[in-house]
């Protein structure tokens, strides 16, 4: 069953122009012109992205810089566009794996759609999503502009006693270079190059990043939606039939000769009522099971696309924290260079950012999760025969392990996992320190 446009859209999320764009995203049946320009796309990313820490790289061995701050750049830019790289090669990568996750999450919400506060929880989570993004775009736009125009603003207010091409000439980045590069019209096309590999890498950061979080958000919603599905578990029409019952018993009292008749017919319609009941409750119940099951594949599917890549991210980052909030405070302390300091600092919300809600969304997943077997409690399972009974635990029991989204094999993304980078960051920054005070 093919999937509609309208829903394919809601579960891509925001950025998925973007993506496809830049060849991150390769829509199902593309052949022949269609692929080969995806394809062309994805190699001028992938390009774009692996040529900033080559020639970062090659600065550092064949001409490395005197300060340790610049040092610490030219590794800043080789970690960050690993990652960069890492997320964009293992999303192109994982193509198909994506779509069976998609196709899965359709399945999902075409099922189990009972009624408009379903709807209505499905919504709140895809507008969650949609802020982050504007957020996120808000931080690494920031952060592309002081990157791209800090040489200029260097050039424009600040003063040099040399007058060789170096010292005016600045250029986005750290880079090595055969031949002379400050000379024109060198300097203008790397200048311009290195700026289109930087936005490269800021669109497909943030466009990567939001397509995980929309996943993990619409997972938590389907988890949400379970939730109050088997809150809602309860017999019908209990409370009307003892009210039936009592009316029943004053007319007995009124008019005896009536007691045979309404006594009949009201036996057999409380035997009919709790049969229909007890039914439904085991239809809802096992409506719910698939539910979970689903779920479950789900997070199986999102855990094999987010694995390698994003466990190298959080690795990258804790070192690109530390490299930036070193190399910033040391401008700022040693040469009172605010412009120059612009640049490593605007990069700090961003990285922050995007550590952050690949734990916090994580979390968020875990939590609803936890929720299940107090939900399950919750509904009317007391009252149920034992059939429903014998399948009610075994959901309490499926339900019993939180759901985590585990990467490299060991790292559960949780509010724990940020704070281990915060503090990874925090021992390399005052490893940096101690280095700097020993030169």
């Amino acid at each position: 069953m093919s999937m509609p446009d309208s829903e394919l859209r809601t579960l891509l999320g925001s950025g998925a122009s973007i993506r496809q764009l830049m060849g991150l995203w390769w829509p199902r049946g593309r052949r022949g012109r269609g692929r080969a320009c995806s394809a062309a796309a994805a190699a001028v990313s992938l390009a774009s992205l692996a040529w900033l820490p080559t020639f970062s790289g090659l600065k550092l061995l064949i001409d490395p810089p005197p300060e340790i701050e610049e040092i610490a750049m030219c590794y800043l830019l080789i970690f960050a566009c690993t990652g960069f790289f890492s997320k964009a090669a293992f999303l192109i990568y994982k193509g198909e794996t994506v779509w069976k996750l998609l196709d899965l999450l359709s399945e999902t919400r075409r099922l189990h759609r009972n009624g408009e506060s379903n709807d209505n929880i499905r919504l709140s989570y895809q507008q969650q999503s949609r802020r982050v993004y504007l957020y996120m775009q808000g931080a690494i736009c920031v952060a592309f502009v002081f990157w791209v125009s800090t040489p200029l603003l260097v050039r424009a207010f600040l003063a040099s006693d040399e007058d060789s091409p170096e010292s005016y000439r600045l250029f986005p980045v750290p880079l090595w270079f055969p031949g002379n590069m400050y000379l024109s019209p060198t300097y203008e096309i790397l200048y311009s190059v290195q700026s289109f590999s930087v936005l490269v890498a800021a669109q497909s950061t943030v466009c990567v990043d939001i397509f995980f979080f929309h996943l993990m958000l619409m997972i938590s919603a389907e988890v949400q939606v379970l939730n109050e599905n088997i809150a809602l578990m309860e017999k019908v029409n209990l409370k009307s039939e003892k009210q039936e019952d009592h009316e029943l018993r004053l007319n007995i009292k009124e008019k005896a000769e009536d007691l045979s008749f309404r006594s009949v017919g009201y036996s057999t319609g409380k035997a009919l009522t709790e049969e229909v009941s007890d039914e439904n409750m085991c239809v809802q119940l096992v409506k719910n099971i698939q539910h979970h099951q689903l779920i479950l594949r789900s997070v199986v599917l999102l855990q094999d696309i987010m694995n390698l890549s994003v466990f190298i991210l959080l690795f990258v980052n804790m070192v690109d924290l530390c490299s930036c909030i070193f190399v910033g405070a040391v401008l700022l302390q040693r040469d009172g260079n605010v412009t120059k300091a612009l640049k490593p600092l605007s990069t700090v919300p961003p990285l922050l950012y995007e550590t952050g809600m690949y734990c916090i969304f994580g979390q968020i997943l875990s939590d609803q999760s936890e929720k299940l077997t107090d939900s399950a409690i919750s509904c009317g399972w007391v009252d149920c025969n034992d059939r429903f009974k014998r399948d009610f635990m075994f959901l309490l029991i499926s339900a019993k392990k939180p759901l985590e989204i585990t990467v490299g094999k060991t790292s559960k993304l949780s509010k724990q996992m940020l704070v281990q980078v915060l503090n990874g960051s925090y021992g390399l920054l005052n490893l940096l320190y101690h280095f700097q005070s020993i030169q």
